[in-house]
């Protein structure tokens, strides 16, 4: 199928293609197995679908290869759809980076009858933690220690497909490997000022749920359960949050900056009327800030988000 054709398609019948891929997309969770490709003289192509992906993967090719990224910065990878250009992208690519875990279902069933190259889910060994319903959580990104996985699986999959510069990749992922550790030391300091009773979190949707288990908090909520923001609450769901928000000793509400607008205000509905007068903190999410702001790169992201979080829950008193 060209990528005209699929992309038509989809246009045409949304909810089919999305229904009927939603399995397929939830099991891509292993490395394929990646040939050299003959370059002739050129670099290799890369896309990568969200932006934490591309600035990882831009750590790893040094200049050896062309990294395009498919979501621009601000963008909700749960709603994102792909246009014609992103097709192309993909149709004219060496390899194809994914998240993975049902993130990239619009893609994933978009591609799926396309003869593509090969499409790689950086989050494959991550230990993966479910939702009520037995989903995957998609939001491996929160916790620097499943970014190590991705960067020994981009890696892997760059020089295999490029053996004549894997030194350079191996190189630049250690480098980076080093990073992400220093990065997790610094995350561990920070939060070891919080005490126990103070690492509590309720959160907009399942986001932060890595964080949490990674770094030793409990996310006591959810204004929505689901792993994507784009569900919708039931009216129950929300009663026994205000119920829990009261009781508990929850000092915010912990909103990602791409969440829909509707799911903000209804975070905000439950902090105003828990009769505490809880803040609403809103983190970076779903997307790296603009160039030239607080969690432009992954590393920032990290920090930035950290710095929020601790700050909402009483450390650096």
């Amino acid at each position: 199928m060209s990528r005209i054709s699929a992309l038509l398609l989809f246009l045409a019948f949304p909810s089919f293609l999305v229904a009927g891929g939603t399995e397929e997309a939830e099991i891509l969770n292993t490395i394929p197995l990646i040939e050299p490709v003959a370059l002739n003289g050129r670099k290799l192509k890369v896309v990568a679908t969200t932006n934490f992906v591309g600035d990882v993967l831009s750590q790893i090719v040094g200049s050896s290869a062309e990294v395009t990224v498919l979501m621009s910065r601000g963008q909700n990878p749960h709603s994102w759809e792909p246009g014609p250009g992103s097709i192309a992208a993909v149709e004219n690519s060496d390899l194809i980076f994914v998240n993975g875990l049902g993130l990239e279902e619009t893609l994933m069933n978009i591609i799926e009858g396309m003869k593509t190259a090969p499409v790689v889910p950086v989050s494959a060994g991550v230990d993966i933690l479910t939702g009520s319903h037995g989903a995957s959580n998609p939001h491996v990104w929160f916790s620097p220690l499943n970014v190590i996985i991705w960067t020994e699986n981009i890696q892997s999959a760059l020089s295999a497909a490029d053996p004549a510069n894997a030194s350079e990749y191996q190189k630049f992922a250690a480098s980076y490997i080093f990073k992400l550790k220093t990065l997790d030391s610094e995350i561990r300091t920070a939060v070891s000022g919080l005490n126990p009773d103070e690492r509590k979190m309720v959160t907009d949707h399942s986001s932060f749920d890595y964080f949490a288990r990674d770094y030793g908090f409990e996310i006591s909520g959810k204004v929505v359960s689901s792993s994507n923001d784009q569900a919708e609450p039931s009216a129950r769901d929300i009663a026994s949050l205000m119920e829990l928000v009261r009781k508990e000793n929850v000092k915010a509400i912990f909103v990602g900056g791409t969440a829909g607008e509707s799911l903000k205000k209804l975070s905000a509905s439950v902090a105003a009327e828990s009769g505490r007068n809880l803040p609403v903190v809103e983190l970076l999410a779903g997307s790296l800030a603009p160039g030239g702001e607080r969690g432009d790169n992954y590393e920032d992201f990290v920090r930035y988000d950290t710095e929020l979080i601790v700050k909402a829950l009483g450390g650096n008193r």
